[in-house]
């Protein structure tokens, strides 16, 4: 069921989902028509219950990095993004140095890394991309 007309939801969506809508959107910070495009490709339940951190990671990072991230996983793992996010970046060496950030100090400074193989070995083994965006798996 569609609900994209801003006029009807109130007659197609349960009590509570208007409950949460009136709270949210008409008397606080949110946006009718985002939320109601949220239960659209989603549900009512998930609405329910994920909105408020999908707003919130959202606003903390990107709704595009979000969106991303929900293309890998359920929204039952929202909770997850934070510690899966690693950012968006043009290429896979500057992810691989993002990814070892802090580690690569101990190294000898007469080292050299090749960060692009390094990169592609992530993606094959221990990250997953979406666009420029980039997660750890577990």
């Amino acid at each position: 069921m569609t609900v994209t007309l801003t006029q009807n939801y109130k007659e197609t969506l349960k009590p509570e989902t208007v409950e949460f809508i009136q709270e949210k959107c008409i008397e606080g910070d949110y946006y009718l028509e985002d939320a109601l495009i949220f239960i659209d490709e989603h549900s009512e339940d998930e609405f329910v219950a994920y909105y408020e951190e999908f707003i919130e990671l959202g606003e903390q990072h990107t709704y595009d990095a979000v969106d991303a991230y929900l293309t890998l996983y359920d929204l039952d793992e929202l909770a997850c993004f934070g510690e899966r996010y690693i950012g968006e970046f043009c290429s896979h060496a500057r992810m691989a140095e993002e990814y070892f950030d802090g580690e690569t100090d101990r190294l000898d400074y007469r080292i050299s890394i090749d960060w692009e193989e390094t990169g592609e070995y992530l993606i094959q083994h221990d990250v997953d991309r979406v666009g420029d965006f980039y997660f750890r798996c577990y």
